[in-house]
């Protein structure tokens, strides 16, 4: 019998190319490994599908079900995790961790991603933390953060994912002060959804989790991501996380006041009314009478008067994820930071009142250059059309740049020596046929065969049709 080992893998052995450094977190599905990618030199970060309570690790790297294990429920759960890092790999987007590559290893998966350099949400919120004022985040700030979180929910929840496990910790703020969503939770949810034995009884975190994800029946959707952002943003404005959804239906069934108190009660004087009205629908206990996707919770969010019924002139879908930068333009369309003036009154103290400047500025989208490791985006966005803020309402089409163009695409083929060599792009779904049509962009290209060194390189689609031929060298 193998030496039985339940830690993480050997710190600086190499697994698939990639010589792991230290590990950067565990939890109950996995482990997560800064690791250094030897072939492009930058570091990267590795998720290892890990259910401890099902699996345990001999000789030191091979991972393998403890006694008694649901085995069937093992490789459901590991398909899933490969496919959400196949899914997530086509979305090259700022405020979605981006999935380098995927693969088995070892009697387990992995994932691998973008390493994140940046704050953590709740050290982000407690460097805006003032003495005199508590937390502290201008309207700007807030609604900045909104759009570029809102923009990758979007996206996701277009491929059919749910993220299920929003919270402070599970969000970055990169330089410059773009959040990016980490821990996707689809591999664990689904283990859950088919655990007979419900040894996995929490899957998430109770103050940011709706209570339809604690019931065993319970219908879930972008609804609940809604739910757990409408949480996030209640400690970016107070500090302090909200009362769970199970206290609350406590309270709520014992015939007690809600202990949470709504936003617009409490901050009504340093926010604006729409977006503290947007915060406390969010956090509505009933699904039903929450909004039930993020276009519908963006257009709580919309101009005062502007009653055109969703932002490209259609009734909102029930799965109303596409034309996202449409919508979001709406959340900023207008508002102007909060400004504190100090009036002097003639034998009193001076004294602080919230005033708003008249007019309208509209605010558009825009990529923002990070200085990071990622791999170039995928999904194209135009650049947004040329506007006269002083006139600008509700964005048209034009203005849109998280809709990803099928407009100008290339023809990409790879000639190969040796002949029978595999080529893969490492950073789309689709499989590589020759001559298959793409979007302008980077693609990461791998190209191998037995007995030859594998080539992987970056190229570039941009201008025409890209024929290159790629020759291997003999191990």
């Amino acid at each position: 019998m193998g030496k039985k080992n339940t830690a993480h893998l050997p710190l600086g052995s190499v697994l698939h190319g990639y010589k792991l450094l230290r590990v950067l977190g565990a939890g109950g599905f996995g482990i997560t490994y800064l690791a250094y990618d030897k072939n492009l030199g930058r570091e990267v970060a590795i998720k290892e599908f890990f259910p401890k309570s099902f699996v345990e690790r001999r000789d030191d790297v091979k991972v393998v079900p403890k006694p008694g294990s649901n085995e069937e429920l093992l490789r459901w759960g590991m398909e899933r995790f490969t496919l959400e890092g196949q899914t997530l790999a086509q979305f090259k987007h700022p405020a979605i961790v981006g999935v380098i590559h995927f693969f088995q290893e070892y009697g387990t998966a992995y994932l691998v991603m973008e390493y994140i350099i940046g704050d953590s949400l709740p050290v982000h919120i407690q460097k805006h933390k003032t003495w005199f004022r508590g937390i502290r985040f201008t309207t700007e700030e807030l609604f900045r953060f909104i759009r570029h979180l809102c923009s990758g929910l979007e996206l996701i929840h277009d491929a059919g994912i749910i993220h299920r496990d929003i919270k402070p910790d599970n969000i970055i703020i990169r330089p410059g002060g773009i959040p990016v969503l980490l821990d996707f939770g689809a591999a664990r949810q689904t283990m859950m959804d088919r655990n007979q034995d419900r040894r996995l009884t929490v899957i998430a975190t109770p103050a940011n989790a709706p209570p339809e994800q604690f019931m065993e029946d319970g219908e879930q959707g972008p609804w609940t991501d809604i739910y757990a952002l409408g949480t996030v943003l209640y400690h970016m404005l107070t500090g302090t996380s909200p009362p769970s959804s199970g206290k609350r239906i406590q309270e709520l069934t014992s015939d007690r006041p809600d202990p949470l108190v709504s936003l617009s009660q409490t901050l009504a004087n340093r926010y604006p009314a729409r977006l503290l009205n947007a915060i406390d629908q969010a956090l509505i206990i009933d699904l039903k009478k929450r909004p039930g996707s993020v276009r519908e919770w963006l257009n709580s969010l919309r101009a005062p008067g502007d009653t055109r019924q969703s932002v490209t002139g259609n009734a909102a879908s029930p799965h109303p994820v596409k034309g996202f930068a449409r919508g979001m333009a709406m959340l900023s369309d207008g508002w102007k930071t909060q400004r504190r003036c100090l009036f002097i009154g003639f034998g009193f103290a001076l004294m602080l009142q919230p005033v708003f400047y008249p007019g309208w500025r509209a605010i558009f989208l825009r990529t923002h250059a990070i200085p990071s490791s990622n791999p170039p985006m995928v999904v194209q966005r135009p650049s947004p059309a040329a506007s006269d803020e002083s006139s600008q309402d509700v964005p048209t089409t034009e203005t849109s740049q998280d809709i990803p163009t099928k407009e100008s695409l290339f023809a990409l083929t790879i000639v190969t020596e040796p002949k029978d060599a595999k080529v893969r792009i490492l950073n789309i779904t689709p499989k590589y046929q020759p001559g298959m049509k793409l979007p302008k962009a980077d693609y990461h290209l791998e190209v191998s065969a037995d007995r030859h060194r594998t080539v992987r390189q970056w190229i570039t689609l941009d201008a025409m049709d890209k024929n290159m031929t790629v020759t291997l060298q003999p191990e």
